[in-house]
């Protein structure tokens, strides 16, 4: 990984995520006190370090794009249990053509195919899983393809990885929330961060904890 990137792609992504603030303040309908506290900014630095991975600077600008939506994400999700179109649809023209361009200036459009696969795949398996489990909906299933197309152009080990972290640490978080008489057995959790927290884990870690598919 490039430090210069991950610097850049960090206080990049914390800048843009800053500038997100009206946006939440506006859509945001929960009262809770930390929807008021910028939590999208420290979010959005940890996932812009994630452009430390880019080869190029068209995968920087996707990655960023991406690092920013999703730190806005994470925070309306949460308060709201919504995932808005606004941000997850608008993720699927810039990612796609930021990785249509670093594929077009690296001549390497396999690489382009497997992002595409990557994020029809994990479009259908959450679309699928949707139709089980009352809990995703199916705003999880639209932001499945845009996580499914990053995890795909970065390889087969982190897309893997990344679906099941997502489902590994929902689990541990759950349980940990359940100890501490946080949540009761009857309550749930929105799923969209850790389908990004899985998405992070996977880039990150997949080709280390996966070596097989690397």
């Amino acid at each position: 990984m490039n430090w210069l990137q991950i610097v850049l792609g960090a206080a990049l992504a914390a800048a843009g995520a800053a500038a997100g603030n009206p946006y939440l303040r506006r859509r945001v309908r929960s009262t809770a006190a930390w929807t008021r506290r910028w939590l999208q900014v420290p979010i959005a630095v940890v996932l812009g370090g994630l452009a430390g991975l880019a080869g190029s600077v068209w995968e920087f600008v996707g990655f960023l794009v991406l690092a920013i939506g999703c730190s806005l994400l994470v925070v309306v999700d949460l308060a709201d249990w919504e995932l808005p179109d606004v941000i997850t649809l608008s993720l699927y023209p810039v990612l796609g053509l930021a990785l249509t361009a670093a594929a077009w200036a690296q001549n390497d459009f396999g690489r382009l195919g497997r992002a595409g696969l990557g994020a029809v795949l994990m479009f259908g398996l959450y679309f699928l899983l949707a139709r089980f489990a009352p809990d995703l909906g199916f705003g999880d299933v639209k932001l499945a393809g845009v996580l499914g197309g990053f995890l795909g152009w970065l390889g087969l080990s982190q897309w893997t990885l990344g679906f099941l972290a997502a489902w590994v640490s929902m689990a541990v978080i759950s349980v940990l929330l359940l100890a501490t008489k946080r949540i009761t057995r009857q309550d749930s959790l929105p799923f969209g961060p850790w389908m990004i927290l899985g998405a992070a884990l996977g880039a990150l870690l997949g080709p280390v904890l996966l070596p097989a598919l690397a």
